[in-house]
């Protein structure tokens, strides 16, 4: 992917150039990777523009030392960056944290993308015990994930908005999780359940970086969501 610049703090990589009519699609990653993740199935959109960003401290964005850069409300600005110079229509595309933050920001911003993909995605947590011990993993995990520290702490969860407003999702919703990724499936039959407008796709053979491994049945299932818009 070559590098392209837009008025954005994240650094963004861009493929295709795609016809006027088709979706733009953004791709954001997870807390313990980066934007590299998703080539095995951008690699398969070439009819799309695809745009994907490195979360801050990841991959070649900037490394702040100030923990509010790594806060849901600063990064959701970040990605308010990105997404107001992309073409019409969007489909922000979500890996395990970057879903989160997808549906973060069609909660708060409805309107600004026309719909999401959640791959290996959960709506965070509603119990505060949950959610502590969510983060004590996390903080405790930090070491292995190849960033530093503080920017380990995009993964933290503070409270339970968007599981509380997951409901209030309007647009065109799809679901794609990997059979064996047993620590997100009951997360998924629960979004299942609570979006009933949702399409899923279980992917099976398939664990948590399920667009890595099977890169074909995550494309299609974009492209289903593309193709509706």
């Amino acid at each position: 992917m070559n590098p392209h610049r837009l008025s954005t703090p994240l650094h963004i990589t861009t493929t295709g150039s795609a016809a006027a009519s088709a979706a733009t699609l953004l791709f954001v990653h997870g807390v313990d990777s980066d934007s590299d993740v998703w080539t095995p199935t951008i690699d398969l959109l070439t009819e799309h523009r695809c745009v994907a960003a490195d979360l801050p401290g990841h991959g070649k964005s900037p490394v702040s030392t100030d923990p509010a850069a790594y806060e849901r409300g600063a990064m959701l600005e970040d990605l308010d960056a990105v997404i107001s110079e992309l073409p019409r229509p969007v489909v922000f595309v979500g890996h395990s944290l970057g879903g989160y933050l997808a549906m973060a920001h069609a909660l708060t911003r409805p309107g600004a993308v026309d719909a999401l993909v959640l791959v290996s995605t959960g709506p965070g947590f509603r119990d505060p015990e949950a959610r502590a011990g969510w983060n004590s993993r996390l903080l405790k995990n930090a070491p292995s994930y190849g960033v530093s520290e503080l920017a380990a702490t995009v993964g933290l969860h503070v409270d339970s908005m968007v599981i509380d407003r997951m409901t209030e999702l309007r647009l065109p919703v799809a679901l794609v999780i990997g059979g064996g990724d047993r620590a997100y499936l009951g997360a998924n039959d629960y979004m299942e359940r609570k979006l009933p407008h949702a399409t899923r796709t279980t992917v099976e053979g398939a664990r948590h970086y399920v667009m890595r491994s099977h890169p074909e049945q995550v494309a299609a299932a974009i492209r289903d969501v593309a193709a509706s818009l």
